[in-house]
């Protein structure tokens, strides 16, 4: 039995997504109907859809758009009457009778009959059938597999269609119940899993709750780890890092990435894909900390995978983060003289070079941009040895502060009041024998 669900006539936030989320559903085909809509708009909706689900989209009008993106169908009514000259998708048409139906199934490929139900979106559009007229219809082959019901059809009504004789149903109304006008615009952190909760996936969700910002999370890795050091590292398979990506940006409205451990080259190539394709329909900052070594100096990040990051995912980028250690690493990797100003045009992106490893307490966090413009951003240390995931913070806190609108000069200082108040909550807390971590809360 195939399942039709129909657009609201008016554009939303997040439509796409949740036409995403619907096909991957109990959802077989979309129509897109937007009576008043002009053809950029309808438009932008389609290349705001991944092009993996054009084969399940269907138009109503402007039909020279299923041609260009090679969609699944088209509708027919009395503005469109004819599909587009070379057309040889599938066809189908809107029939409010029975004699309708017998006529226009010869040269659709299905068609719809409607009312069936009570509307449950049109008042006063009540069924125009009765049950014997059905049953009539269904045995003299009017009704059958290339017919769907329309009109008041939800969810549940689905096997009361499929024991009427018809071949799938078409939904409007139940299938929008609760969806938003405008989806609340979250912040994604793709990040490895630390088992102390001191940086990593976790910090990054306290420190986004911290600055009032709701954070979806993809897990690279899983490390086992405490105060004293990391123990164990298993990365996370290329296949599920995808199914991660694919279930939170199909379906939530993200804003703002933040990147840290990225262990291999097949979750690097895999991480690059899916920002690529979701930036290509929507706005959104990312920014990375490329963890690369960890503090007690094991190894995070496959020796094949930096090329993959410099090459694919940091023209991504918004902006990224490293120390100093880091920054020199990607200097050698890219073959130039670590300087920031170079960095950031052979990375093509801002780069924010962390201080926290210099000497002397006023510690400057240095950002350069492709364009050749550098500020200097200066705080005092803070004596204390529980620095754990200060760069997880401060790099989770900037793009937080992107999401809700600042640019990259007032995001970082922002970020950086956060973090010092992270560090002075957790200076003296007796968390772990070793390193502890610092700890973000409301300032």
């Amino acid at each position: 039995m195939e399942t039709i669900v129909i657009t609201l006539p008016h554009f939303f936030s997040g439509e796409a997504a949740q036409i995403v989320q619907l096909l991957q559903g109990q959802v077989d085909l979309v129509h897109i109907r937007k009576p008043e809509a002009t053809a950029a708009e309808v438009e932008k909706l389609i290349r705001e859809i991944p092009a993996g689900w054009h084969g399940s989209l269907v138009l109503h009008d402007h039909h020279e758009l299923a041609l260009r993106y090679s969609l699944h169908g088209v509708h027919l009514n009395s503005r469109n009457p004819l599909p587009p000259e070379g057309w040889t998708g599938s066809v189908s048409r809107s029939c409010h009778s029975l004699e309708e139906v017998a006529e226009w199934k010869k040269r659709c490929d299905y068609v719809s009959l409607s009312p069936i139900f009570d509307s449950i979106s049109k008042r006063g559009y009540h069924s125009a059938f009765t049950a014997e007229e059905i049953r009539e219809a269904r045995d003299r082959d009017i009704i059958d597999d290339k017919v769907m019901a329309l009109g008041g059809v939800t969810f549940g009504k689905l096997d009361d269609v499929l024991r009427m004789g018809f071949g799938g149903a078409m939904i409007l109304g139940d299938a929008w119940k609760g969806v938003s006008a405008e989806l609340t615009p979250v912040a994604l952190t793709i990040a490895g899993s630390d088992s102390s909760a001191g940086a990593g996936i976790q910090q990054d969700l306290k420190t986004m709750e911290s600055v009032g910002v709701y954070c979806a999370t993809v897990i690279t890795a899983i490390t086992s780890q405490n105060t004293m050091g990391i123990t164990g590292v298993m990365p996370v398979g290329g296949s599920v890092v995808e199914s991660q990506l694919k279930a939170v940006l199909s379906d939530l409205n993200v804003k703002a990435v933040k990147i840290g451990m990225v262990p291999d080259a097949g979750v690097a190539h895999v991480i690059a894909a899916a920002l690529r394709e979701y930036k290509a329909a929507h706005d959104c900052h990312v920014v990375y900390d490329p963890v690369m070594i960890s503090t007690s100096g094991r190894r995070l990040m496959a020796a094949d995978c930096l090329d993959v990051v410099v090459e694919e995912l940091m023209p991504l980028c918004t902006l990224v983060t490293p120390n100093i250690p880091e920054a020199e690493f990607l200097a050698a990797k890219t073959g130039i003289v670590c300087e920031g100003g170079a960095l950031a045009d052979a990375l093509h992106t801002s780069i924010l070079i962390k201080g926290g490893h210099s000497d002397g307490e006023v510690l400057a966090d240095s950002l350069f941009n492709p364009d050749g413009s550098s500020q200097s951003f200066k705080s005092e240390r803070i004596d204390t040895r529980n620095l754990h995931g200060t760069g997880c913070t401060l790099s989770s806190a900037i793009a937080a502060f992107l999401l809700k609108g600042h640019d990259i000069p007032s995001a970082i200082p922002q970020a950086k009041a956060l973090l010092a108040h992270a560090i002075m909550r957790g200076k003296d807390a007796g968390i772990g024998k070793g390193n502890g971590p610092i700890l973000p809360g409301k300032q």
